[in-house]
């Protein structure tokens, strides 16, 4: 995880006014100075790790665009200029920022995802494996992905949005879904990888052990959880840590309070 920091800001947020929502809220509670001078700015803020690992450009374009949206309005920090975020920003920044689910409410059946569409609509069955990828399904072959969650809605909705072709069907695979000769829990480490997800968490776990939950281990936090499928508590092995790292993390994540 660590030898890609400089992705991490990126990977958690696609688009640079969702990483300038967070720049402002935290800056905020961090009561750091703000400079219209880059090398200033960064060099004020040298110790903090978040700072570090961004790009001030790419921050000062994300606060113009929010600006713009309606997402920051202008305010003041002391003597300083300091934008504010807006409801309109802070909808927007809650959504952006993943999820930890503490319910995960499940049947405790399987469900399986097939389709068959030709070669010449490759792009449609690519967004369609990008799109399967992000509701959290989990691929068992070519052209077969399975969940716990059934996800016949949400695909149905995304087909007709997309004007999808070909044909695509969702199954109810049973109660304990077991397919060949690995049981349930055995299948779904091996399809959702939780085993290198899990180093990934007790790689986080010992980091923050050796510091702090600061904001950049927070930012490392959602760089995970945003690819942590979330499945149900009966699926995770003994050994799985993400709940560990959310209990580390669960009451630092405020974003908002009277003072934004």
């Amino acid at each position: 995880m660590w030898e890609t920091a400089e992705s991490i800001p990126e990977k958690v947020f696609a688009y640079s006014v969702d990483l300038a929502l967070w720049f402002t809220v935290y800056l905020a509670e961090m009561s750091m100075p703000q400079s219209s001078v880059g090398q200033l700015w960064r060099a004020e803020n040298a110790a903090n790790r978040f700072i570090e690992h961004i790009n001030y450009d790419t921050i000062k374009r994300g606060i113009a665009e929010a600006r713009r949206r309606g997402l920051l309005r202008k305010g003041r920090k002391g003597r300083r200029a300091w934008p504010q975020i807006t409801e309109a920003g802070k909808k927007r920044l809650t959504g952006a920022l993943p999820q930890y689910d503490e319910k995960r409410v499940w049947d405790k059946r399987m469900h399986m995802i097939t389709y068959d569409i030709p070669e010449k609509l490759r792009d449609d069955r690519d967004m369609l494996r990008a799109y399967l990828r992000r509701i959290g399904c989990g691929l068992f072959q070519d052209s077969v992905w399975i969940t716990p969650y059934n996800p016949i809605d949400l695909v149905r909705s995304f087909i007709t949005e997309q004007k999808l072709g070909g044909t695509i069907v969702v199954s109810d695979i049973g109660k304990d879904g077991s397919i060949g000769d690995e049981d349930l829990l055995e299948l779904v480490t091996r399809i959702y990888k939780l085993e290198e997800l899990n180093s990934r968490y007790e790689e986080w776990i010992r980091e923050v052990r050796k510091t702090r939950v600061d904001h950049w281990m927070i930012m490392c936090y959602f760089s995970i959880l945003q690819d942590d499928p979330q499945l149900p508590f009966n699926l995770l092995p003994k050994w799985w840590k993400g709940n560990n790292a959310y209990q580390m993390v669960k009451g630092k994540i405020l974003l908002f309070d009277s003072r934004s």
